[in-house]
Order: C-alpha cells, then sequence, then structure tokens
C-alpha cells in the first residue's frame, strides 16, 4: 500500500503540472522513475527489478499507438510507464482502462454541457468517412479549446479507482 500512496503522490504532482502548463514536466517524468524503482526495490528487494523495467518498458510500447493517433501526449505516456512500476499488471490493466473510460466520459459530459455533441459527432463521422473513402489514414484534429482534456487528471481519478477497486475485491 505504502508503494500505492507514492504513486498518488507522483500522479498528483503531474496532474497539477498538467492543468497549470499543460505539460508533464520530464524533470518529474525522471524523478518518477527513480522515485518508483527506489521504492519498489526498498519494498521487495533486487530479485523482481527486472519485471519493473520490463513492465515500464513495455508500457509506453503498448500505448505508442495512442499517441500516433494523437489521442495521448507523450507526458501522459511517459506517465503511464512511471505508474506501471508500482502495479501488478492486473492492476496496470485495471488502471489504464479506468483512465480511458474517465477520459471518454469527461469529454462526453463537456460536450453536453456545451452542447456540441451533435456538432462533434459530425465532424468525426466526416472525417472517417474521408478516411475510409480515401483509403488514407490522417489524424482527426479537434476544434477548439473545449476538446482539451487533462488526461493527467483522468489517470490519477482512474488509479485511485483501480486501488479502490483492489481493496474491495
Amino acid at each position: 500500500m505504502q508503494a500505492y500512496t507514492v504513486a498518488v503522490v507522483i500522479l498528483t504532482i503531474a496532474a497539477a503540472c498538467d492543468l497549470l502548463t499543460r505539460k508533464i514536466p520530464n524533470l518529474l517524468i525522471i524523478s518518477g522513475y527513480i522515485i518508483a524503482f527506489a521504492t519498489m526495490i526498498i519494498l521487495n528487494g533486487w530479485s523482481e527489478a527486472y519485471i519493473y523495467l520490463i513492465r515500464a518498458l513495455l508500457t509506453p510500447l503498448a500505448l505508442f499507438i495512442f499517441y500516433f493517433l494523437k489521442a495521448l501526449g507523450a507526458g501522459d505516456i511517459k506517465l503511464f510507464s512511471v505508474i506501471s512500476v508500482f502495479c501488478p499488471t492486473q492492476i496496470l490493466i485495471r488502471f489504464i482502462v479506468c483512465s480511458f473510460v474517465i477520459a471518454a466520459l469527461t469529454g462526453v459530459v463537456r460536450l453536453l454541457v456545451n452542447r456540441e455533441l451533435r456538432r462533434k459527432m459530425h465532424s468525426v463521422t466526416s472525417h472517417v468517412k474521408n478516411c475510409i473513402s480515401t483509403g488514407v489514414i490522417t489524424h482527426y484534429v479537434p476544434e477548439g479549446e473545449s476538446s482539451y482534456i487533462c488526461f493527467s487528471v483522468c489517470m490519477l481519478t482512474g488509479f485511485i479507482i483501480s486501488i479502490g477497486m483492489e481493496v474491495l475485491m
């Protein structure tokens, strides 16, 4: 549980930085890796250090497609990688899924509140039809500031929910 507390602190700092600057500083990512590996080695010893390293390397590889599609920023992916050091695979997967579900719900609620759902759905549908008709997959570029979702906040919320689910199960 101590490791999860450290992970929540890192996620909270990242979310605060992201909210203020729309970036997650590389200094926080590097510090996060150092703190994550040190915490896990102190708690569990060196015997599982290779597992932490594998998770830290595989997580960005698995999430790269979301960066390519511009659904996630590089800082978000690096933050997922840092937090992956703290989590067993099952919790890591639950954390990633929860984060994406929270981001999706946040986006839909924002669209409903701003009365933009129909217009955005039309825009996305037109983009998909264009990609299908031309046979060329292009990036969807959302219009305006209302499209921005501070994903690190969704990650913080998703992590807390994932840990809560683990405790309740």
